[in-house]
Order: structure tokens, then C-alpha cells, then sequence
């Protein structure tokens, strides 16, 4: 199977799109990226697409990993160019121009768990996995470009929990503290993720570029420095 065959998008009859990604620990290098950029391209091409569902291999640990930093600090000399990119996929998302939810199959951690909060929506399994950052743990700083994405999306109770103490957040635990909207059985997690993105445009037929807009402007992406993570 070829690294572009381990990211799928499917399409429903219903107008639900779903990535899914099936590279083991989904971590995000250049190459990766340009494939899910691609994947994103085929769902707006899709005039009959309403919703986005991503999720990870159902049968896998991990919804993403995050960066991959063996790629990165094998070669430095790209991280401008991939922090540049990884940062114009998380705000693509966020101000994508159909319902969007994320479906944690397993683990979200770190920049996993950063494209996690940029969808609408987020639903994770009931019996396992975790949403983490770590950056407290590894002595890292988030950068400006990160916390922006943060802070638009959760709280600062959820923020202290989750990412100042670097908390490994279960399922129902991050239901409590707002980060995702619900949890599910495994089973059920394509399901429950559909009805998520449906529920959210019911009987209205709201306008792509209205809805892109609108995410524009409650959301806007300020910080535009990208050349360092």
C-alpha cells in the first residue's frame, strides 16, 4: 500500500465525506501533510458533500501523534516550510467551508490534538484514548501560532488541566472539561460523528462560502508568524 492509500476519503450517499488515516501513529511530516491537503481537496471539489468526518485506522492506537520529529530533526532545514504548512492545514480546517468532526479513534496527542480542536465538532470512544499536550512535560514552549488555536477553542479550565499540567484526558473527562462534545463506543464513533455534523446544519441549506466566512470571522487566524514551532 503506498503512503497516499493510507489516507482515504470515502464518500456517503448521505453527503458525509470521511478521511481516514491509517499510517500508524498518523504523524505529520511534509509529505503527509500534502497528502492530507490533498484529501481536502477532493471533499470541496464535492459539491455534494455537506460534512467532513476524519478520524484514524479502527483498528489503530492513535487519531494522530503529532509531528513527526525523527523526520524533522533529520533535516531542520525544512521546518519553516513545514511549520508554515502545518499551520495552514490546522486554519483550513478550522474555516472549512462544511461541518467538520473529528472522530478520535485513539490517542490524540500534541499536534494531533491541535488539528482535533480545529474541527467543529469532536467525539471520542468511551473506553480508551487519550487527548494530550505534552509540551509542559518536554520542556517546550508552545509558540504564539499554536496558542491561538488553543485559546479559541477551550477554556482556561480546560487549558490549566489538559495542557499547563499536561493531564492525559479520557474520553468522559474531556466531555466534562469542554474539549470534546461527546464519547461513544467504537462501534458507534462514525455513527455519532455523522449525526454531530448533520444535527449541526439540520433542515438549513447554508452556503459554503457563507459558513467559511462566518468561521472567518469568529475565528480569525491572527498570528501569521510560521517560520519556527
Amino acid at each position: 500500500m503506498s503512503l497516499e492509500d493510507k489516507y482515504q476519503v470515502s464518500f456517503h450517499d448521505d453527503g458525509c465525506a470521511v478521511l481516514t488515516m491509517k499510517n500508524g501513529q498518523n504523524r505529520f511530516n511534509l509529505t503527509t501533510l500534502r497528502i492530507i491537503n490533498k484529501a481536502l481537496d477532493q471533499v470541496e471539489r464535492n459539491q455534494s458533500c455537506r460534512i467532513l468526518v476524519t478520524t484514524g485506522d479502527p483498528g489503530g492506537r492513535f487519531y494522530s501523534n503529532g509531528i513527526d520529529l525523527d523526520w524533522l530533526m533529520s533535516d531542520p532545514s525544512h521546518m519553516a516550510e513545514f511549520t508554515a504548512l502545518l499551520l495552514d492545514t490546522m486554519w483550513r480546517v478550522m474555516h472549512f467551508p462544511i461541518p467538520t468532526v473529528c472522530a478520535i479513534n485513539g490517542h490524540a496527542f500534541a499536534g494531533g490534538a491541535f488539528l482535533a480542536l480545529c474541527h467543529d465538532y469532536r467525539i471520542m470512544r468511551s473506553d480508551k484514548g487519550w487527548i494530550s499536550w505534552n509540551e509542559t512535560l518536554i520542556q517546550y514552549r508552545i509558540p504564539e501560532s499554536l496558542k491561538e488555536v488553543i485559546t479559541t477553542k477551550i477554556d482556561s479550565r480546560a487549558i490549566r488541566e489538559s495542557v499547563i499540567y499536561a493531564k492525559r484526558i479520557t474520553g468522559p473527562e474531556a466531555v466534562s472539561l469542554g474539549i470534546i462534545d461527546c464519547v461513544t463506543s467504537p462501534d458507534k464513533l462514525i455513527s455519532e460523528a455523522k449525526s454531530l455534523g448533520f444535527g449541526a446544519i439540520g433542515k438549513n441549506n447554508i452556503d459554503r462560502d457563507m459558513l467559511r466566512t462566518m468561521k472567518q470571522d469568529l475565528f480569525p487566524r491572527k498570528v501569521t508568524e510560521t517560520s519556527k514551532l
